[in-house]
């Protein structure tokens, strides 16, 4: 599914029917995901071939497979932190946003994966393999639970920040919002555009970073519980290791679940990633996109025909029949020019 998606985003960015600062993102959580699905195949392959599979090795592939988690965090902190940006400064926005400073942004969020990855690689040889424990003589109640403790809060703090960068996004969108209606307070019969009222713009945003902090809430509660648990009772993790790991395998479960989830919605709910994906199966349907001006128009056709009482057919009017409504509705306009469509 992971790969369908990427497939279907990088046609519609070529055909320029989506943009590509914010679909760059998706891709990069894609990426992740798809990296989350090698390691978790990699694992099963592993724990099936093996006899009696070394446990440190599990944990080797559980590094790798946080990169879901890791790549979503960057890629909906990055999306609403952008969002955030258009909203409070929309006329910076487009200079200061440019296609090359957003894939800036997604090697740098690599950059710093491989450099926490190797941190807890490193960590986990020079308390694991023998001649580097002795040398360096860190323990496993020493350097390793450290590591597991800092790369957790990291992790937490991430995910609340992503949270409240979104929120904030919403706050500043609805105070632009509602400054855009204070024009149409104080003017009577004035034509408010439905989709002001009507249509959240980031109402795609709003969707993928719900389908992300609830799937990955079980993660986040899995961390905090350690982190409280680890405060009072440093060995209940080994003391309960089968009960963790069984824990561990259902959060796992929610991360992948989440990675099924996100490209099929987004083949349901974003018409040109779905004309895209369709595309590829030969299915050429056609796909409207929605007019934002078609509101607008219609309400003030609908206005002026129930005020004047002007009902057109174009079929069964004739030339002289138009001539005459034309003519009567100049003159109700003279009369009260604030009716006018213009």
């Amino acid at each position: 599914m992971s790969i369908l998606f990427i497939v279907s985003v990088i046609k519609a960015v070529k055909q320029h029917r989506v943009s590509r600062k914010c679909y760059v993102l998706i891709i990069n959580r894609s990426v992740g995901d798809i990296l989350t699905c090698v390691m978790a195949f990699v694992n099963i392959a592993y724990v099936l071939i093996k006899d009696e599979p070394n446990k440190d090795m599990v944990h080797v592939f559980d590094n790798f497979f946080i990169a879901s988690f890791w790549s979503g965090m960057i890629s909906y902190v990055s999306l609403s932190v952008l969002k955030l940006y258009a909203v409070a400064r929309p006329f910076d926005y487009r200079k200061t946003i440019t296609m090359k400073r957003c894939i800036y942004l997604v090697i740098a969020s690599w950059v710093i994966f491989l450099v926490v990855l190797s941190y807890a690689l490193g960590v986990t040889a020079i308390t694991k393999i023998p001649f580097l424990h002795e040398w360096s003589g860190c323990r496993l109640e020493t350097c390793l639970r450290r590591m597991y403790r800092i790369r957790n809060a990291i992790a937490v703090g991430i995910y609340c920040f992503t949270i409240i960068c979104f929120v904030l996004t919403v706050i500043y969108l609805n105070r632009a919002r509602r400054f855009v209606h204070s024009f149409h307070k104080n003017k009577e019969n004035a034509v408010k555009p439905k989709i002001l009222r009507n249509r959240f713009p980031l109402w795609k945003l709003a969707l993928n970073v719900a389908t992300f902090a609830g799937f990955n809430l079980f993660y986040i509660g899995w961390i905090v519980t350690l982190l409280i648990v680890a405060a009072s009772d440093a060995c209940f993790f080994q003391r309960n290791y089968p009960l963790m790991m069984q824990t561990l395998g259902l959060v796992r479960l929610c991360l992948l679940a989440r990675i099924i989830v996100d490209p099929i919605m987004s083949f349901i709910t974003d018409f040109q990633i779905k004309k895209s994906f369709l595309s590829l199966f030969g299915v050429h349907g056609t796909v409207q996109p929605y007019d934002s001006r078609r509101p607008f128009r219609k309400e003030i056709s609908e206005e002026i025909s129930s005020d004047y009482e002007v009902r057109t057919k174009p079929s069964s009017t004739t030339m002289e029949d138009r001539v005459t409504i034309k003519t009567d509705l100049t003159k109700s306009v003279d009369k009260n020019p604030e009716l006018s469509p213009l």
